[in-house]
This record gives C-alpha cells, sequence and structure tokens, in this order.
C-alpha cells in the first residue's frame, strides 16, 4: 500500500506493527514522506510518543506548530525534533480532541492508543487533504490515495453506482461517496473511532472538531475595520504558509487571488519568490501578460509553461496513471505542477479559495435574482417545472430540476454546478437515479439564519471546492512530490470572509469587491476591470482539433456498456458536441470519456446492483 503512494512520499519510507498493551496484534501503519520540515531523520514516520503509547501517520502541515510547540513546552512537555508531526503526536496525547482545533494548516492523519486499543482517522476542517477509508472482513483500512487502498487486494475494484450518478451530476464525485464501491472518505472536521470487537476492528463514532465555515468572532463585528483586518489577517495567513525548510513558489496567473497570494508572499518572504504560469496559443485564455506584469512588480522569478493541444494529447497517459477518481477538472494542476517540480522545488501556494470566500462565481449573484421566486408558493414553482419538457433541450431540463431546490441558493449552486440533468443522467444509466447535485451534509452545519451569500459560499467550498478543486489539487500535485498549499484556505481567512458575505452583496461590476479592496495596491488595473477566465485549459477547441481522434475512439467505442452507461447515448452526447447542438460544450463528452479511459486504466468495472450484493461489505457509518 505505501508503494502505491510512492510518489507521494519519495524522501523516506516506513512501516511500524502495532500492537495493544497485552501484546495483540491489532495491525500497521504505513507512510511515505515528502520531507518539508526537519528534513533529518527526526521527521521520521510512523512516529511513536515517549513509552510508545501512542503511534502516528500523518500527511499535511501544521502552520502554527511553532505557537502549539511553546505551548506545550510551558506544560513540561519535551521534544526531540523541530518537525510539526511531533508537536500533532504530543498535543494529541495531551489534550486530546480538544487539541486538533487549535491546528491551523492542512491534515490527515491516524492515531493508535496502545493501551486503549483504539484508533483514530482524522481529517483537517476543509478536507485540503484527503483520507479514505474501508472496512472489510473486520478490518480497517486506510490512506490517502484510492489507488493504495486498491493495491491491498482487500478491495474490489467495482464501480459505486451511486458514485457514478455524482460524478455525472457535477464531474466529480460527491464526498462521502468514493469512485469505489465500499470505500468512503472520512468527513472533513471529523474524528472517526475505531475500536476492536472481538477479534475485530470496525468504525464505532464520529465526532466533529471544526467546521469549513466557522462564525465570526462577536467581538470583530465592525465593518469599519473590515478591510484592514483581512488585509492584516491575509499576510499572516499567507506567512504562516511560508513556513517550511525548502523554498515556497507560488502559482501565478495574473487574476486577483493569485496575485494577492503572489504579492503578499513578496512582501514577508526574505528570499525571493519563483513564480509560475501556464500559456497558450489561444489568447483568449492566456493570462501571460498579466501574470508577467504581477511578477514583474513583485519582482519574482518568472516561469512561463507552454502547453498545446498536441501536448495534452501527449501527457494523457500520465494524467490517467496520476488520477485517483475521474475528474471533470485537474489536468491544468498536472502539468505545472509537473513543470514546477522539474525546477527542484517541492512546496507551492496557489490563490485557490478567493471565489468561494468572496463571491467570484455567478452562483453568488444567481442567489441574489432567483430569491424572489422562493417567495412564491412551492406550488407555483412545482407548476413551473412540470412545464418544462426536459428531454427537449439540456438548459430547461437544468432549468427544471433547479426549480425544484429547495432554497434559492441551492437553486443558484446547483445551476452553476450541474453537469447532466437527473434526467439526462437517467438516460445516460442503464438503471434509474432521478440524481441532482448532492447538497453538502446536512449535519456539517445549520444554514439557519445565514445570508444568501453566506449560504451560497458554503456550498461553494463544501461541494465544488471540495470534491473538485481540492481533490485535484492535492493529487495532481502530489503525483510529482509537490505539497501545493492554499493560504487563502485559512480558518481566520474564512472567519473574516463569513462576517463579510453577512453584510455585503455581490457586485457584478466588482469581483470579489471586499478582497480587492484589501489588496488593492497589489493589483494593476486590469486585473480589477478584467473579466474573470480562472486557471482553465482551451479545451473547446483542442477537443475539435488534436484531441478529437482520441476522445472520438473511446466514445464511439460501446466500453460505457461495461460501466453501466448506454453507449448509443453516449455517442449521442459526442455527437451533440461536434454538430454544436443543445448547447452541449466541452465539458459533458469530456467528462465521460474521463470516466471512461479511467475505468479502462484502473481495471474497474461496474457490478449491477443485484449482482453480488451479499459478498459486499457495507460499511458501518457512511460518514
Amino acid at each position: 500500500m505505501t508503494d502505491a503512494i510512492r510518489h507521494r512520499g519519495p524522501d523516506d519510507a516506513g512501516i511500524a506493527p502495532l500492537a495493544t498493551a497485552n501484546g495483540v496484534t491489532a495491525g500497521a501503519f504505513g507512510h511515505r514522506r515528502l520531507a518539508i520540515l526537519d528534513l533529518s531523520r527526526d521527521g521520521h514516520q510512523p512516529m511513536f510518543s515517549p513509552g510508545n503509547r501512542t503511534c502516528l501517520t500523518y500527511n499535511g502541515e501544521i502552520y502554527n506548530f511553532a505557537e502549539l510547540r511553546r505551548d506545550l513546552e510551558s506544560e513540561g512537555m519535551r521534544f526531540k525534533s523541530v518537525c510539526d508531526t511531533e508537536v500533532v503526536l504530543l498535543g494529541w496525547q495531551r489534550q486530546g480532541i480538544a487539541f486538533l482545533e487549535r491546528l491551523r494548516g492542512m491534515f490527515a492523519m491516524s492515531l493508535f492508543d496502545v493501551e486503549q486499543d483504539r484508533g483514530y482517522l482524522i481529517r483537517d476542517r476543509f478536507g485540503i487533504k484527503p483520507l479514505y477509508y474501508a472496512e472489510r472482513d473486520g478490518e480497517v483500512l486506510f490512506s490517502s490515495e484510492i489507488r493504495s487502498l486498491l493495491s491491498s487486494g482487500r478491495i474490489p475494484r467495482e464501480l459505486c453506482h451511486e458514485a457514478v450518478q455524482s460524478y455525472l451530476a457535477t464531474g466529480s464525485v460527491a464526498e462521502p461517496l468514493t469512485i469505489i464501491e465500499g470505500v468512503r472518505a472520512v468527513p472533513p472536521g471529523c474524528v472517526l473511532e475505531v475500536a476492536r470487537d472481538g477479534d475485530r476492528y470496525r468504525v464505532v463514532g464520529q465526532s466533529r472538531f471544526a467546521t469549513a465555515y466557522p462564525p465570526a468572532s462577536a467581538a470583530d463585528n465592525d465593518p469599519r475595520t473590515l478591510v484592514p483586518r483581512l488585509r492584516a489577517t491575509l499576510r499572516d495567513s499567507v506567512q504562516h504558509h511560508l513556513v517550511a525548510d525548502v523554498p515556497v513558489a507560488v502559482f501565478l496567473s495574473g487574476g486577483i487571488d493569485s496575485s494577492a497570494v503572489a504579492g503578499l508572499a513578496s512582501e514577508v518572504s526574505a528570499k525571493p519568490i519563483e513564480s509560475f504560469t501556464v500559456v497558450f496559443d489561444e489568447l483568449e485564455f492566456s493570462e501571460a501578460a498579466l501574470a508577467r506584469d504581477a511578477a514583474k512588480r513583485f519582482g519574482t522569478e518568472h516561469h512561463e509553461i507552454h502547453l498545446s493541444g498536441s501536448d495534452l494529447l501527449n501527457a494523457l497517459p500520465d494524467v490517467f496513471s496520476a488520477m485517483d477518481q475521474p475528474s471533470l477538472d485537474g489536468l491544468n494542476t498536472f502539468i505545472v505542477s509537473r513543470a514546477v517540480r522539474s525546477f527542484g522545488l517541492k512546496v507551492v501556494m496557489s490563490g485557490l479559495g478567493g471565489d468561494e470566500l468572496f463571491g467570484g462565481y455567478p452562483s453568488f449573484n444567481r442567489a441574489r435574482y432567483l430569491a424572489p421566486f422562493w417567495k412564491l408558493p412551492e406550488t407555483l414553482r412545482d407548476v413551473g417545472a412540470a412545464g418544462l419538457n426536459p428531454f427537449t433541450d439540456a438548459r430547461l431540463s437544468r432549468i427544471r430540476d433547479m426549480l425544484k431546490s429547495e432554497t434559492a441558493p441551492h437553486a443558484a449552486y446547483e445551476a452553476s454546478r450541474t453537469l447532466f440533468s437527473g434526467s439526462q443522467i437517467d438516460r445516460l444509466m442503464t438503471s434509474k437515479s432521478g440524481s441532482s447535485v448532492a447538497m453538502p451534509e446536512a449535519a456539517e452545519m445549520s444554514l439557519r439564519g445565514l445570508t444568501e451569500m453566506q449560504q451560497v459560499s458554503f456550498y461553494e467550498l463544501t461541494g465544488y471546492m471540495r470534491n473538485t478543486l481540492l481533490r485535484d489539487s492535492d493529487v495532481f500535485s502530489m503525483a510529482h512530490a509537490l505539497e501545493l498549499r492554499v493560504p487563502l484556505i485559512d480558518q481566520k481567512v474564512t472567519e473574516i470572509a463569513r462576517e463579510a458575505a453577512a453584510i455585503e452583496q455581490p457586485r457584478p461590476s466588482s469581483n470579489k469587491a471586499i478582497l480587492v479592496d484589501a489588496v488593492r495596491d497589489l493589483l494593476s488595473p486590469e486585473t480589477i476591470r478584467g473579466p474573470k477566465r480562472g486557471f482553465t485549459l482551451p479545451f473547446e477547441a483542442w477537443m475539435r482539433s488534436e484531441l478529437s481522434t482520441e476522445v472520438n475512439s473511446v466514445l464511439d467505442s460501446g466500453r460505457a456498456e461495461r460501466l453501466g452507461l448506454r453507449s448509443s447515448e453516449v455517442k449521442l452526447v459526442w455527437d451533440a458536441f461536434r454538430g454544436r447542438k443543445g448547447g452541449v460544450n466541452w465539458s459533458r463528452p469530456w467528462a465521460l470519456y474521463t470516466l471512461l479511459r479511467w475505468a479502462e486504466q484502473n481495471d474497474i468495472a461496474y457490478v449491477p446492483e443485484s449482482a453480488g450484493a451479499d459478498n459486499r461489505s457495507p460499511l458501518s457509518l457512511a460518514g
């Protein structure tokens, strides 16, 4: 299992057998290390606490570990390393779950308490770092990637029927589901407790220690100080994210978010910052000029990574080898991460999170426009939805599903994130689904009392960002042993963003107004006034040229039947794109191509729900 994720940690490896205080075998922890802090052997994992009471295997970074260490030292604890791993281990042993609430960073970890014969699976509040688990035949298996679980030989290579529906709905599988039957994601901000039941282990409980959208402090609700407080908090977060014993670079597209991160990093870093951007021949997608201008103003050592459709075609075998679950997105991260690692760098920062926190997506304005319709009786919306024929046009089908949403903010989110509507998924799949965009976990927090903008922000943070952007960022950067850090996705930044969303409304003429006001001196007028483009690839053009033959070879091959999809319907989507019909853009055929290509490469098949059901091992905790 550790060999399967060697790419995540090429610097060191370790396996530690686990046993109870009575010497009864409990299993083992394995680890692959990417050395960022304390490059010495003192950071080796799995790591045991003094007296071998607790064992830890951990992936991530705790940015406030120095402050936490000082607090623990004042309580009499002694350290033998200068890495954050030991701080996490001793802090947990001292304070338990209360210590997790103090962690500022990204992490996925497992601990085993020798005396109590208990295990714990723990994930950070935002889900920046992935953690997957499965219960089978009395064992609890876990890892940072699904491929590692599959390599154990204990998990059947079966597609999860519900996950396929989820993937078709949004272009990624919504947690806690994964694409593999019987494998689940540990919910962010949660601790899963594992205990022995006779000679077997199973997950016996779940505790939440944090949410992705924490309430703002009541002491900090003065709107007049919002902008300067945001500026100070952003600077503080970037400074914490620069903590490393190796150089830290920046992805720089020239947009608001990446310019804010790069500009602040250049202000607080004692060393020159290197920046990277992807450039295209298709000028309408290329942000080369904006990125060059930003790099010049910030004084970064700037690198441009040229990418064409042919380059991407040649890279596809490596992309699908790196892809842990099928995803519509993420190829741009794979390409730029590979380039950054080729310069010998191990850590890079991204501007991910700015749109979700500060209202940068169309969904925020849509919620405001849709709000009056949700003041009408529900029966009127039902009549409107029933009057739309979902089979005549993809856009009408999307509107029909949207009108069934419980609230205007969720309708706005659904309108932005739906790939295939429920009726379209029913046509694609050999069994009925009725799918739509899944609501984020209700248990995570109550949306009662939140403004429309706050609700949309919550959906974007816990939906699209968590299930697509963060997952792809981790998988495709770590495929090259590159750690990707996201300073905008920080607890303190999020608290202020939530406060801002309570008093601000999205302004069509001023993208992410509060964020812009906080970092205006770092932005060029062109960046402030320019249209939002995002860090995207020119797929529309490439799929009609360099990628066309490759995509056609998969979508027109009949392979879809092996995944429980109708080949005739898959071909109709591809033909509609090529014929420019029905509003079908590149995303739908590319999503289908990705699912089929990924499943074939990983030898994954769909087993009908009626087949082999008795042989499956359902999880005792759905998350």
